[in-house]
């Protein structure tokens, strides 16, 4: 019945795409500029386009269905000159005002062609509105999406991008309209190219009715689009400004006071006209490419012990020893290189437009082998991720004022991970001759290990253990076999009908269906030794050591079953795909995940007497496709054991659609010419992370009949998060070239995720023991002021800067914040749920970036060298984020359950961070319109060592309490000698990655045409 309504509503609302309007406007007056008065049928042409449209009575035009650029209009009138008002920017969804003044043909002006002046304050943007523009994007020191967005107010980059104190995957991304957010974890799933992106726009707090399942804000970033002209550039980036050999990038020492980390990028645009002289058709096209050998980017001290360990002393404790060595600056097998496109085809076929849009990413990183605990492997493994977006937008202009928009869109997220060479055949991942075979050399046993009998075909090697610390076998396997697959594809509609000039009316919605795949299995090096054992006691094979592969081939009723029983002992995670990792599509237990999310909304927008009033409401749906157990306090009415794999169907139900309405209100109110109020009130709804609601069946079995602590389980069935926003504001024009937005706001979010404790029915009959799982309990309130300055370019300087003063308080950081409670409750019996509130781990009391470009145009500036010269510089501050000092054992900083709190939760907060980031360039002509622009970036340009993170134990970075304590590490001080407390720093501390990035001196090249 739910998705028999769904459909209906979607057939209402024209069947598009997702709800991220990607359009903005341009309204204006035309005016005689001698007496001001209106210019009643003047002609108004977007030049290169077929768009245009008539001023009326009033002299005032709008230019509807514009994609976020810059463009040129041309405005005629007979009797009086021509002008053309060049560089006008539009903004997705908002509304560019512009006057244009026409000269009669007796009235004498030195140009035709005027320069647009971008406004200080945009009149029809009801809640707090930020774009970063292409241009501006060029002119940053950094780059990267995530880079650009931390920019704003109201956003904390903190493991995650933050809005107003929201968790992360409360936070909506969407490129060119189709919503691009990890379904699974939060965040944004799909790579966007720097070179590629026309604006970026982030929206906090009161978003309107189109937009649905986000609480914490919306991030809208659109693809750039072809030009009138054929355009060309090729961009070269690398922080190798010493052009050192690959060879030498282990054998480092600071130059400039930084380090090279072996980044490289090439980027490449190609636009224009696809039919040479046509505005009908036109293309954009980006090529991208990076590779960087180091992600960490911390200049790590290193080390050089040589030959080491405790078994050269005179009185050996473990008699193992090692070749303690490790670069300085940089971390080892830590790279990544991805290869991207991204476009956009434009169809300009008056009255109908279209629009196609992609991107296409693959990306692959080293992964298992770049700790210091793997200083002596030689093998790394490998993660490869294939990803992408693509849409197509369909606009009918039925009259100038109406039309609609049909779009469709698909997302795609592919990644795998394991060991090359070996990859998915994970069953050989414990066997040394398939090792061998395949990566070219046997596993290395050392003395100690052949003494301890750790031999065999498939006995994995074990770790070398020096004073304690553990140093894995250099030809031991970093990775084992995972892979995820997630595609999704939407439709959705919008309609738009502008009633006189008072009511401008949307109707729309959209559906969007997800297909989740995964597979992950733990202990896979154990197999080959498991199945060994198992031939053998069978009488299958003679020896533990045979080759069991060929006597499996001799049995394969007994090898289907040997290898399901492993995979459920192993705890396999599996939907999408069978148990032994085989992709399937309908079954009861192994059906991929198939959610459903969609909506429908109507808005009306009211402009009158210089209020703009907008009044919405929207109707969502969730379906998270997912079975529970019919009573979780007996779960053996649906597991029959988690050794087996055994389920019962019958003791499982599907969990039922769930479906809500929002009302939205927000309001803009020009004061004066150059103040405008606003404010806005709202009810938002979302579902949370499909990742704390997902796993395979299968694993809920070997989770609940383990009957021991897991430190991140998942929930059968969550409720969605509310949220009630209030806000208000006002946005102030000081002078011509300089304007501020402060905003206040209030949050109140109820029904986030938890970590709980489920009991069993024991009194009943269960035989299961308590098991953890996770519920709606946690809630959170935010509120604080933000603060944005906007200038200008005035005398060759153009600035932006944003503060936030931000209160984040809640019952839980994350859905894992009370795992340690519920572990090891403090009277070893009552489980805590979340009652009072405390400040947020990401909260930051303030933050704020400064902005200033100092530029010098063509032909500008007193000498030569100066023309086209610049400089950008980057400030940014942020307050520490609140964490709690605590006490306990040695593993006290990574298991909730070791440690307990000595002050109120959050009473602490760590250091303060500051950073100044450096851009200059120059661009030289060479001719016509080629040319070359040279420049230098110096990220962290003071090298401050920021703090992003402290020990528990003792608040700081650099020292973590328990080294220094005669009671704690200082025993092993005494048991190991001297040099245990140097080798500990060394090992621990000074490779902890609790802070930011250290100075990066980058070189660029870019050829323009």
């Amino acid at each position: 019945m739910h998705r028999k309504l769904i459909y209906f509503m979607l057939f209402l609302s024209l069947s598009a795409m997702m709800f991220a309007s990607t359009k903005g406007r341009i309204r204006g007056q035309v005016v005689d500029i001698q007496t001001g008065e209106p210019l009643i049928g003047a002609n108004v042409v977007v030049v290169g386009t077929n768009f245009g449209a008539a001023t009326d009575a009033s002299g005032t035009f709008v230019l509807m269905n514009l994609e976020a650029g810059s463009y040129d209009i041309q405005v005629s009138y007979i009797g009086y000159q021509t002008i053309t008002m060049t560089g006008i920017r539009v903004n997705a969804d908002l509304t560019t005002e512009i006057t244009v003044e026409l000269p009669s043909i007796q009235y004498e002006v030195p140009t035709v062609v005027v320069q647009a002046v971008r406004p200080l304050i945009i009149k029809d943007a009801t809640s707090s509105v930020q774009v970063t523009t292409n241009e501006e994007i060029q002119n940053l020191p950094v780059r990267g999406m995530t880079n650009i967005i931390a920019l704003n107010a109201g956003v904390v980059d903190y493991n995650g991008i933050h809005l107003r104190g929201s968790r992360e995957d409360e936070v909506a991304y969407y490129l060119d309209g189709v919503s691009i957010k990890n379904p699974m974890g939060g965040g944004r799933l799909i790579s966007v190219p720097n070179d590629a992106i026309e604006e970026v726009q982030v929206e906090t707090g009161g978003y309107s009715a189109e937009y649905g399942d986000a609480n914490g804000g919306i991030i809208r970033s659109s693809l750039r689009t072809g030009s009138n002209e054929y355009r060309a550039s090729v961009e070269i980036i690398t922080d190798n400004i010493a052009f050192k050999s690959k060879e030498d990038f282990y054998n480092q020492e600071e130059e400039l006071g930084r380090y090279w980390y072996g980044y490289n990028e090439l980027s490449a645009v190609l636009s224009g006209p696809i039919i040479p002289n046509s505005k009908v058709a036109k293309f954009f096209l980006n090529f991208n490419y990076i590779y960087d050998k180091d992600r960490s980017k911390r200049g790590y001290s290193g080390f050089d012990y040589g030959y080491f360990g405790d078994g050269l002393d005179a009185n050996p404790i473990q008699n193992d020893s090692l070749n303690l060595i490790y670069p300085q600056g940089v971390l080892k097998n830590n790279s990544a290189q991805q290869y991207g496109m991204a476009g956009t085809i434009t169809l300009d076929l008056n009255p109908v437009t279209f629009k196609l849009g992609g991107t296409y990413f693959m990306r692959d990183y080293e992964v298992g082998s770049n700790g210091i605990g793997a200083l002596d492997r030689a093998m790394t493994g490998k993660q490869e991720i294939d990803d992408g977006v693509f849409s197509l937008k369909m606009t009918h202009v039925l009259s100038p004022s109406m039309f609609y928009e049909i779009t469709g869109g698909m997302t795609f997220y592919k990644s795998e991970q394991g060991t090359p060479g070996i990859w998915d055949d994970y069953w050989k991942y414990g066997d040394s001759v398939k090792i061998a075979e395949a990566l070219g050399g046997p596993w290395y046993r050392t003395d100690k290990q052949i003494e301890n009998s750790n031999i065999g075909r498939y006995r994995t090697p074990s770790v070398h253990t020096i004073f304690g610390w553990s140093f894995v076998n250099e030809n031991s396997i970093p990775a084992t076999y995972g892979k995820q697959d997630r595609n999704s594809w939407s439709i959705g509609g919008k309609f738009t009908y502008l009633i006189g000039k008072t009511h401008e009316i949307k109707i729309g919605g959209d559906y969007k269906q997800h297909t989740i795949r995964n597979w992950t299995a733990g202990n896979q090096t154990q197999f080959a030794a498991n199945i060994a054992a198992d031939m053998y006691r069978k009488g299958y094979i003679a020896s533990r050591n045979d080759d069991i592969w060929t006597a499996l081939a001799s049995h394969p009723a007994y090898e289907d079953s040997i290898k399901k029983i492993l995979l459920y002992q192993g705890g396999v995670i599996n939907y999408g795909y069978d148990v032994l990792g085989n992709e399937v599509d309908d079954d009861v237990w192994y059906a991929p995940k198939k959610p459903v999310t969609a909506g429908f909304y109507i808005e009306d927008k009211i402009e009158y007497q210089d209020i703009i009033l907008k009044l919405g409401a929207r109707y969502d749906y969730f379906d998270i496709d997912n079975k529970k157990m019919v009573d979780p306090t007996m779960p053996e009415k649906s597991i029959g054991g988690g050794n087996d794999g055994t389920l019962i169907e019958s003791g499982w139900e599907q969990i039922p659609a769930r479906s809500y309405i929002s009302p939205r209100v927000s309001l803009s109110f020009p004061v004066t010419d150059r103040t405008v109020f606003h404010a806005g009130f709202g009810k938002f709804i979302q579902m949370p992370n499909l990742d704390e609601i997902y796993n395979g069946y299968h694993y809920w079995a070997y989770q609940i009949a383990g009957g021991f602590f897991f430190s991140n389980p998942n929930a059968m069935d969550l409720e969605p998060i509310r949220k009630t926003h209030y806000a208000i504001g006002f946005r102030q024009e000081l002078t011509d070239f300089l304007a501020f937005d402060i905003t206040a706001y209030y949050d109140d979010v109820k029904g986030q995720i938890y970590f709980d404790l489920m009991n069993t029915d024991v009194a009943g009959g269960s035989k299961y023991q308590s098991y953890t799982t996770k519920a709606n309990g946690d809630f959170q309130t935010s509120k604080g002021i933000e603060l944005s300055f906007t200038m200008r370019r005035y005398h060759r300087l153009m600035a932006n800067a944003s503060f936030t003063f931000q209160d984040a308080k809640g019952t839980g950081s994350y859905p894992n914040s009370n795992s340690g409670v519920v572990g090891a409750p403090l009277d070893g019996v009552t489980i805590f749920r979340p009652k009072y509130i405390s400040p947020l781990e990401f909260n930051r009391d303030f933050s704020g970036t400064i902005n200033l470009d100092y530029r010098f145009g063509e032909n500008d500036g007193p000498v030569s060298m100066l023309h086209q010269f610049g400089v950008n510089l980057l400030l940014t501050v942020n307050s520490g984020h609140p964490f709690t000092r605590g006490v306990g054992g040695a593993n006290m900083e990574t298991d909730g359950r070791d440690r307990r709190p000595i002050e109120p939760l959050g009473a602490s907060t760590t250091p303060s961070q500051f950073r100044i980031d450096l851009k200059i360039d120059k661009t030289f002509k060479i001719y016509d319109r080629l040319a070359a622009n040279f420049y230098i970036k110096v990220l962290n340009l003071l090298n401050n060592q920021n703090v992003n993170d402290v020990y528990r134990r003792s608040g700081a970075a650099d020292d973590d309490g328990y080294i220094s304590n005669p009671e704690l590490g200082g025993t092993l001080i005494n048991t190991y000698g001297p040099i245990y407390e140097q080798l500990y720093r060394d090992f621990v501390i000074n490779y902890n990655g609790f802070y930011g990035q250290a100075r990066q001196i980058i070189l660029g090249f870019r050829l323009e045409y």
